[in-house]
């Protein structure tokens, strides 16, 4: 392939316009996973989606196929199965803090598309796609057929090529632009964590509440409490502190309740750092609050203990590894609920290579 390079290049340089525009209309459409309606199992965002990026490649010349709206598939010939690209068109939610554009209002500014999925991973795909235009168009002969597979819901588990893989069997060779450039030949483990309790409360000065966190895979970018008992003076008091100490900001609604939102940064699980997680700098702010005593209380700062803020490599909980080959262990306190008594939550960790079960999973 090393003397169809210069061809290639000429030819991705003369669509680059043509691909940002239909790396923008896909980016457009919001494909966040939402409830299963029929036709559209992960929701009708998702389906748009599929659709229009079939469509896409249809136009193109392409033979397609849709697995039931889960995912979609763009052939390159009619030949033996030679590579799959795994791609997909579901994104994270799109969280809040935009400045250059909103999130589905795809924007182009100094070089660089601006909108929630333009990176992870409807820009891929649609990069991919090229690649298979470009190779189809300039008549370049290949042996094997390379089939650019779409998938719907990568960022809630995977369901989509799970079934994809029910209809079709894998090919012999298969990677997916979704990772560093130019590649990634390791991938860490993922741990997906989800704890319940019960909690007792009493006294004047109480927690009533705690709403934070969309989704497990997300670093929670906003975090939400309602408690009882406290004056605003107190609150702001400790609440200075901790924006000086972490960075979370805080603003508050007196009416009805005495709700808290602290705001942070949103960030991938798999990349907590590059966040600033609302959770964690609202259990900090509630850990130095002087409610009255109560089991409730209690267990909130234990569980803070366990998680606190900054601490994104497990070291708390004393799971914290890293190794050459895949880097460090990440840990992100991604989503929690208080409601009637009831403690729940979920964090997402990623293993690197040299994690063990018994580390991570046995008592």
């Amino acid at each position: 392939m090393r003397k169809y390079r210069e061809e290639i290049e000429k030819y991705i340089d003369e669509h680059k316009d043509e691909m940002v525009e239909d790396i923008k209309r896909l980016c457009a459409i919001n494909s966040e996973r939402s409830e299963y309606v029929e036709g559209a199992p992960f929701g009708d965002g998702p389906r748009k989606a599929l659709v229009l990026a079939l469509d896409m490649a249809d136009k193109y010349g392409f033979d397609i196929t849709n697995y039931d709206n889960y995912a979609g598939a763009i052939d390159l010939n009619k030949k033996a199965k030679g590579l799959d690209i795994l791609a997909h068109l579901d994104v994270v939610p799109a969280g809040e803090g935009w400045s250059v554009t909103n999130p589905f209002e795809p924007k182009v500014v100094d070089g660089k598309i601006y909108g929630r999925g333009t990176s992870d991973d409807k820009g891929p795909a649609v990069a991919a796609l090229y690649a298979l235009r470009a190779v189809k168009e300039l008549g370049i002969p290949v042996k094997k057929n390379a089939r650019l597979v779409l998938g719907t819901d990568e960022e809630c588990g995977s369901a989509c090529i799970k079934y994809y893989y029910t209809k079709e069997k894998q090919a012999p060779m298969t990677f997916s632009p979704d990772g560093e450039f130019p590649v990634v030949n390791i991938e860490k483990g993922q741990l997906q964590g989800e704890f319940l309790a019960v909690v007792g409360d009493a006294g004047d000065k109480r927690l009533v509440s705690i709403d934070a966190g969309t989704k497990v895979n997300v670093v929670p970018p906003k975090a939400k409490a309602v408690i009882e008992g406290f004056s605003i003076d107190e609150v702001e008091k400790e609440a200075k502190k901790v924006t000086k100490e972490t960075g979370i900001k805080f603003s508050y609604d007196l009416e009805p309740v005495f709700e808290i939102t602290a705001m942070g940064a949103n960030a991938h699980a798999s990349t907590p750092q590059m966040g600033n997680n609302a959770i964690t700098g609202l259990l900090e702010l509630l850990s130095r609050l002087k409610f009255s005593p109560s089991n409730k209380i209690e267990t909130i700062k234990k569980l803070y203990k366990l998680m606190p803020h900054g601490d994104t490599s497990g070291e708390a909980l004393g799971i914290a590894v890293k190794d050459e080959k895949s880097g460090e262990l990440t840990l992100a306190f991604s989503m929690l609920d208080l409601k009637d008594n009831r403690l729940h939550g979920f964090f997402d960790c990623r293993i690197p290579v040299s994690g063990t079960e018994i580390r991570y999973l046995k008592p």
